[in-house]
């Protein structure tokens, strides 16, 4: 005989999975700031100065770089490697490592807490074990009052093994907010719940149910 009360466990676990099996795609380590500065290196050039808010993000928290104060302003680095991070520490929108030569849409949300935003972006850099390979320059976007969202689509240099990913504040007039650094998807997608966990509940719920045709 089958028990009731495991059945009815089991088919719930097994429905479950469509609820549960989610992850977040392509987030570069620590690129919603989650774990404060953990991981990022800023370079307080001039003066300006970084804080990692816990909430007030576009969703969580987020990076807060005060330019009001420095000469030309700082930047931000996926990494306190002067080198980068390794192209396999950051994934696609796929769930792959990065390679050389790919090509990849790099995501960002910005927001000019105050002042007009103005030098505001994003620039990448190839490295490789010998050092510098070659860069995208700096990647300037009109910021608003509002989180918005921008993409800038770079080729990873052939030569390189290493990347860098670095947020701009180069303008001394603004206090600005960073969030959400991920690489071609940002988005949180559900996975796929397997076939033969839907057939094994199924098939618990059918013999339940022959269960207590016989039982009556």
């Amino acid at each position: 005989m089958i028990d009731k009360k495991l059945a009815i466990q089991a088919v719930t676990a097994a429905l479950a999975l469509t609820a549960s099996a989610t992850s977040m795609a392509a987030l570069v380590p620590n690129g919603d700031f989650e774990s404060g500065g953990d991981s990022w290196g800023v370079e307080p050039a001039g003066g300006a100065s970084f804080s990692f808010e816990a909430t007030g993000g576009n969703g969580d928290g987020y990076l807060k770089m005060d330019n009001t104060t420095a000469v030309w302003g700082g930047v931000a680095i996926s990494t306190d490697d002067p080198a980068g991070a390794l192209l396999s520490e950051f994934t696609d929108g796929d769930g792959n490592g990065l390679v050389a030569n790919g090509n990849y849409d790099f995501l960002f949300d910005m927001k000019a807490l105050s002042g007009p935003g103005g030098g505001s972006g994003i620039k990448i850099e190839s490295w490789n074990e010998a050092g510098f390979v070659s860069t995208t320059g700096d990647q300037v976007f009109a910021a608003t009052t509002d989180w918005q969202s921008f993409s800038y689509n770079y080729t990873v240099d052939a030569g390189a093994t290493r990347l860098k990913i670095v947020l701009l504040g180069i303008n001394a007039d603004s206090v600005m907010g960073y969030d959400n650094v991920c690489i071609d998807d940002c988005s949180v997608a559900a996975v796929p719940v397997p076939a033969a966990a839907w057939l094994f509940g199924s098939g618990l719920l059918g013999l339940f149910g022959i269960a207590r045709r016989k039982k009556a």
